[in-house]
């Protein structure tokens, strides 16, 4: 079972959601926080390091870090494919919007169903 997340559609937050609206939220989470904001975990989220880099080289590294931070803090997933939309709305040039398709594991798939 696939779960697509694309960030350029906005979502509010449910406290308490469960199923895929649930699993959706946290992978959302973690690709809306900045790494070292957290004050229990300095690690969670996505460095901004990256951010003033060429778009050559931030594709790979981003992917990469997207994906190891999804799998690390969003257990019950597997991330199948990122890719990104440009922001054609935002006088932003430049701006990348991630798009994250992720497999449920399978010793967590019942709980989906």
């Amino acid at each position: 079972m696939d779960l697509t997340v694309d960030m350029s559609v906005p979502a509010s937050v449910e406290i308490g959601a469960t199923g895929l609206k649930g699993l959706a939220q946290e992978v959302r989470t973690v690709l809306a926080t900045r790494k070292g904001s957290v004050p229990l975990d300095r690690d969670f989220g996505l460095s901004w390091d990256v951010i003033d880099l060429p778009l050559p080289e931030v594709m790979p590294l981003l992917v990469a870090e997207i994906g190891q931070s999804l799998e690390r803090y969003v257990p019950r997933i597997r991330v199948r494919s990122v890719t990104f939309k440009k922001d054609t709305n935002s006088a932003a040039e430049g701006k990348l919007i991630p798009v994250i398709t992720v497999e449920i594991r399978k010793e967590y798939i019942d709980e989906f169903r």
